[in-house]
């Protein structure tokens, strides 16, 4: 893959996936996630933790993955999952494994879940200031990341008798990046805003979306449309 495909050394977190005996990779980097931990971390009793926990991800369901470095598949079958509230890829030993762990952040390896692609892109050249991104299409000059970011949102007090309590959430928020050799650029909502962004082929993406019918608001078209952006260059 274009970009996203870096070289260095892999460390992944309770995993026992490689030795640097025969093949430059080094060994595994332990961190367990505790997530009895996590519910005093906010607060809440392990129900409360319980009962929200799973909006705090992207899917949460642990589903196969593959781990790569530059374009070779060194590890498959992972069990894994993308934690939106700690930037973090989730992974286990093995399905039926109740413990799991999370993956280094580090740019210098990408992951597949299922059909989802995320890479960790660092910012001003911190991994600690960096974060993963969904890559949705992959152009020759242009491609579309998506970011899934979710906040912690603490319970309330109603604050008169006409209101209600407002229990612990995570609340879950969408961008979308155009992205050109390294440079984000934070895609707006508005068909308009849209096709100004790619102003240099804008009558050729009107004529497209209005043949085929395209709604920007839905992502599956956003790719389409990004992508034959990308072919006209």
């Amino acid at each position: 893959m274009k970009k996203i495909l870096l070289t260095a050394v892999i460390a992944l977190m309770a995993l026992p996936l490689f030795s640097q005996k025969n093949t430059g990779y080094y060994s595994v980097y332990e961190r367990t996630i505790d997530i009895n931990q996590n519910s005093l971390a906010f607060g809440l009793t392990e129900a409360q933790f319980d009962a929200i926990k799973d909006e705090a991800y992207a899917n949460p369901d642990f589903l196969p993955g593959k781990i790569f470095q530059e374009d070779q598949l060194i590890k498959d079958d992972v069990p894994m999952r993308y934690n939106a509230y700690a930037d973090e890829i989730e992974i286990k030993k093995n399905s039926s494994d109740e413990n799991y762990s999370a993956l280094i952040k580090d740019p210098n390896i990408f992951v597949k879940i299922s059909k989802d692609i995320y890479v960790f892109v660092p910012y001003e050249g911190s991994n600690e200031k960096g974060g993963y991104f969904n890559v949705l299409s992959d152009g020759k000059i242009y491609d579309l990341y998506k970011k899934v970011n979710a906040v912690y949102r603490e319970p309330q007090k109603a604050r008169t008798s006409y209101e209600r309590d407002t229990p612990p959430s995570f609340e879950k928020t969408t961008t979308y990046y155009l992205v050109k050799d390294g440079t984000f650029l934070e895609m707006p909502s508005g068909k308009s805003k849209i096709l100004k962004m790619m102003n240099s082929k804008k009558d050729e993406i009107k004529s497209y979306i209005k043949q085929n019918n395209i709604d920007l608001d839905k992502e599956a078209d956003l790719i389409k449309v990004v992508t034959y952006f990308d072919s006209l260059l």
